[in-house]
């Protein structure tokens, strides 16, 4: 994932097989380029994004299995850690179909949740199957962004706010969904 921590600069995050989540922010002089967050669970799911209205930076969600981590790395805190029950598996940060304020979405085993910047589920939906990923893109052209949201059941799903409003059939598990441009969106199998 790709964070602007500092709310100017991009850094590369990413976890690794150990448990651990390392940053790569070559712009920071008084720091090292590289640094490390233990986590010491099996990540499932990093996300970054501006979940907070208070803050003028992104912080980086970290899923792990049944848990959700939202971190603040330029303060080097913990926001909040949540229990997901029905896991984590795919995380995305943004608005979506009128909703106010932005939230960090969790896919898991058949369901959405949504999570508002205190750790509050303002979200939650069902799905057809595992989802496998989500992303954020104003698929109809009406200047919001629709929740999509790809599973196991080779399906992509449209979302505006709790409704299904496009179901797509593919040929294979959908494992990553990406706005491209406009109303356009690629996926991968």
């Amino acid at each position: 994932a790709v964070g602007k921590f500092d709310g100017k600069h991009p850094s590369l995050t990413c976890g690794t097989s150990a448990g651990k989540i390392f940053f790569h922010s070559p712009h920071e002089k008084d720091a090292a380029p590289i640094r490390f967050l233990n986590i010491n669970r099996k990540i499932s799911a990093l996300a970054c994004g501006p979940l907070s209205p208070k803050l003028d930076r992104e912080l980086l969600l970290v899923g792990a299995q049944t848990t959700l981590l939202a971190y603040d790395v330029q303060e080097n805190a913990d926001l909040f850690f949540k229990d997901a029950p029905d896991g984590v598996n795919a995380l995305v940060v943004g608005r979506f179909s009128g909703m106010e304020a932005p939230m960090a979405l969790v896919g898991g085993n058949c369901s959405i949740q949504g999570f508002d910047h205190e750790g509050a589920e303002a979200f939650w939906t069902v799905t057809g199957d595992n989802v496998s990923t989500l992303a954020l893109c104003d698929t109809d052209g009406k200047g919001r962004h629709e929740l999509l949201v790809g599973s196991d059941d080779f399906e992509i799903r449209i979302f505006e706010n709790e409704e299904v409003q496009v179901e797509v059939a593919e040929a294979d598990k959908i494992t990553a969904l990406v706005p491209i441009q406009l109303s356009k969106f690629g996926f991968g199998l």
